[in-house]
């Protein structure tokens, strides 16, 4: 038997009175010594109070209390979360935020997403039908053509005709979105239906219509809310420039008449705004385009999939670059080294990247003064001291080996080289990994990930569609009824890549510097080296 002994000071209250009441020699401490002693000194009875539950909770942690709950208000909170958990197959993302918030971006950036997670989605404009509303209100008045185009006063509150035909046409896009989620003829590989309403739903009451109108049927619709909060007047400016730009309802007015609507506009919808503050109901809150995120009562697919997403989107500009990797030595197995043809690819890539990567500090960032991008460049050579800066001229030879720094008298030295801005994210497959090793690039933050590694073909790895079909015909049928979810024997279907892609292009959707990806072979499509050129 091992036992537990213990050498020091008791001040424990089940130490007997002997110690804690007899007398105390002079100069002594009131905590007395006492002799070793071990846990099988003490009683059963003690020993299990005191010594094995107290082991218990810290050791078995939640197992301990892990009983169903019987008090009626821990009931009622899982039974909302069961509710929430299960995954609607038919689901409205209602959108609401006052003009110029980012609304149709977020709008289409979920449609985009979600059909490429392998879900039915649709945008569903509530500003397109209230612009064929109103035209045909014109046509029917003036027996003219109309544009339909509305200025600000048609979104007072006070204008009683207007109000009308706001409502009208919010039933008009719920019934389309009805017929449309109630259509479930076509595939949608396990997620479901998504209709996104792209509105303002800026009060509570039109967010009532909503609610009563997708719970109040047989096969209710869930419903969440994304609200998207922007009080940042720098990035509102940008919004108000970048609607004037796109939206139909400006595109015969002046830039100044256009902002000057736009602005009074917003104002008419202020006044009569109602941020969504009911618990009771799951909505998620995006302030300034993802810079902070709340969500109330979202649970199961939408917490893992659309918040992340929702988190990671932003309205930056930057170039992605997919490449294949370079031809290889050997059979194509998963352990091959570049050939000669592969290094040869190599270079003419990193001189391809080198150049693009130079051209988007130009170009793509124009917004930016030559100052700011001579403080970046400081920054980074910010091993050097601070008398030290970096030439206009300079900037342009970023992510080159070196570059000259200037000082203030005038003197001269030659700098290190920059740290390239270009996230490089490559599969774990050798010949991968050394296509995006360039040379003429240093310090390169590569991410090497088994996400990017290529479809696992199971019993079929190393065959072509050609001699897969051959050999199981039967099987092929399959493939080609579904190709998206029908799974290789012992290997994943294109879903399970989806699945595990997902990290990776969240991880991608939040850069916003330039990104490369190194991809060892495109699945089944056309095996010819190339570089694909993707603009966000």
């Amino acid at each position: 038997m091992t036992t537990l002994r213990k050498h020091n000071a008791v001040i424990d209250d089940d130490m007997s009175s002997q110690h804690r009441h007899s007398p105390q020699p002079p100069g002594t401490s009131r905590i007395s010594p006492v002799p070793s002693f071990s846990f099988e000194d003490r009683s059963e009875d003690k020993r299990r109070s005191r010594g094995s539950l107290t082991n218990d909770y810290y050791n078995n942690g939640s197992s301990f209390i892990a009983r169903p709950p019987k008090d009626r208000a821990s009931l009622e909170k899982l039974d909302k979360r069961r509710e929430l958990t299960e995954s609607a197959e038919k689901l409205v993302i209602a959108l609401v935020g006052l003009p110029g918030r980012g609304k149709s971006f977020i709008g289409r950036k979920l449609q985009i997403y979600l059909q490429w997670r392998g879900a039915r989605s649709k945008v569903f404009n509530v500003g397109k039908y209230r612009r064929e509303v109103v035209a045909n209100v014109e046509r029917k008045d003036s027996g003219s053509s109309a544009s339909g185009l509305c200025s600000a006063n048609f979104f007072d509150s006070q204008n009683a005709d207007a109000k009308r035909i706001r409502e009208e046409v919010a039933k008009l896009a719920m019934k389309d979105m009805e017929k449309w989620l109630e259509n479930s003829q076509e595939q949608n590989h396990g997620w479901g239906s998504v209709a996104i309403l792209d509105a303002t739903n800026s009060t509570r009451a039109r967010r009532q219509l909503i609610l009563d109108f997708c719970h109040d049927r047989a096969d209710k619709f869930g419903v969440v809310f994304v609200e998207s909060v922007c009080d940042d007047q720098n990035l509102l400016d940008e919004n108000f420039k970048k609607k004037i730009e796109v939206s139909p309802d400006y595109k015969d007015m002046s830039f100044d008449d256009a902002i000057v609507d736009l602005r009074m506009r917003v104002q008419k919808y202020e006044e009569q705004y109602e941020t969504v503050d009911d618990d009771e109901v799951s909505y998620i809150k995006v302030f300034n385009l993802s810079s902070k995120v709340l969500a109330n009562n979202i649970y199961g697919r939408l917490s893992k999939t659309i918040i992340p997403a929702l988190m990671s989107w932003h309205i930056g500009t930057r170039p992605i670059w997919i490449c294949r990797a370079g031809e290889t030595v050997g059979s194509k197995t998963r352990g091959d080294s570049l050939g000669t043809s592969g290094f040869e690819f190599r270079q003419k890539l990193g001189e391809y990247v080198e150049n693009q990567a130079v051209k988007f500090m130009k170009d793509f960032r124009q917004f930016e003064s030559t100052d700011s991008l001579v403080s970046l460049a400081e920054s980074v050579c910010g091993e050097y001291p601070g008398d030290l800066k970096v030439t206009r001229n300079s900037v342009a030879t970023f992510g080159r080996k070196s570059v000259m720094l200037v000082r203030h008298d005038g003197t001269r030295k030659r700098a290190g080289a920059f740290k390239v801005p270009i996230k490089v994210m490559t599969s774990t497959m050798k010949r991968a990994i050394q296509t995006v090793s360039l040379q003429n690039l240093v310090d390169l933050d590569i991410e090497e990930t088994s996400n990017l590694n290529p479809l696992d073909k199971g019993d079929y790895s190393g065959m072509d569609l050609k001699d897969i079909k051959e050999k199981d015909p039967k099987w092929y049928k399959l493939l080609e009824k579904d190709p998206f979810s029908t799974r290789f024997h012992g290997g994943e279907s294109y879903m399970d890549l989806i699945k595990r892609l997902e990290s990776s292009v969240i991880d991608m959707e939040q850069q916003v510097g330039q990104i490369l990806l190194s991809l060892p072979v495109l699945s089944f499509f056309d095996r010819k080296r190339y570089i694909i050129h993707i603009s966000f």
